[in-house]
């Protein structure tokens, strides 16, 4: 009888560790390309399918790992050369999990090693500007339209925490980004700016597009605010350039 119940107990831990491991893709492809083209569709996982086009790794592990391109460290390369990813995730299991699937897919198909180090550095703090926030909570049913965008602008548009907000910020703000609003949940934001208003010519300044520091507190009412803080950032330490086969 002690036996039998030594038996089960063993059976159902192992039952429980499989469980607890993270879930794979079913299928995936990861393929080069070589297609020369500037534009990148970044990993989504939508109704169990993952796709992603002409990307590089750097981008792959900033949505594997929620980081921002400044907090990842290696070779040149993982900004040069461009994949495509198609997977499918097994029935049951939510698209929320996209993160550690990604992340053992990448460790499987590029023979990934990498570790975390914290290193303090310039940042930009994320914060409520003086006269209070311009933006509004996310409603799914009422979705702003998008606004005007000027030919010479950039925009960042959608609904998200002010943590994806910062992270999103960052390539921009040539920092990365450490929320400190306090706002809680999603909001809808839009802000347009240009990325070389330094550069602007003085006889078209009057229709340029605003700096990013500048969109930020006019039409976000949020300001960056030149700081430091220690952050974690991911160091490659070694990744195939040529992705393993299907």
């Amino acid at each position: 009888m002690r036996m039998a119940a030594a038996i089960m107990f063993v059976i159902v831990t192992a039952g429980s560790a499989l469980r607890a491991q993270s879930p794979v893709f079913e299928v995936a492809t990861v393929k080069v390309n070589r297609s020369g083209s500037g534009g990148s569709n970044l990993p989504r996982l939508t109704n169990r399918r993952l796709s992603a086009e002409n990307a590089t790794l750097k981008q792959l592990l900033q949505v594997a790992y929620d980081l921002n391109a400044l907090q990842i460290s290696g070779p040149g390369w993982l900004d040069s050369d461009r994949f495509d990813l198609a997977a499918k995730s097994p029935a049951g299991v939510p698209d929320s999990e996209l993160m550690p699937m990604l992340q053992s897919l990448l460790k499987e198909r590029f023979q990934l090693t990498a570790h975390r180090e914290n290193k303090e550095m310039p940042v930009y703090d994320l914060i409520i500007a003086k006269d209070g926030p311009k933006i509004s909570a996310f409603d799914p049913t009422h979705i702003p339209p998008a606004p005007p965008r000027n030919g010479a602008a950039s925009m960042i548009i959608g609904a998200m925490t002010m943590s994806q907000l910062a992270n999103t910020l960052a390539p921009a703000a040539g920092r990365p980004v450490v929320d400190k609003t306090g706002l809680e949940g999603r909001y809808f934001c839009a802000v347009t700016f240009s990325p070389l208003a330094a550069q602007a010519n003085s006889n078209v300044a009057d229709v340029a597009p605003l700096d990013i520091f500048a969109a930020v507190e006019q039409q976000l009412g949020l300001k960056l605010e030149p700081a430091k803080a220690l952050r974690e950032i991911l160091v490659v330490d070694h990744a195939e350039r040529i992705p393993s086969e299907n």
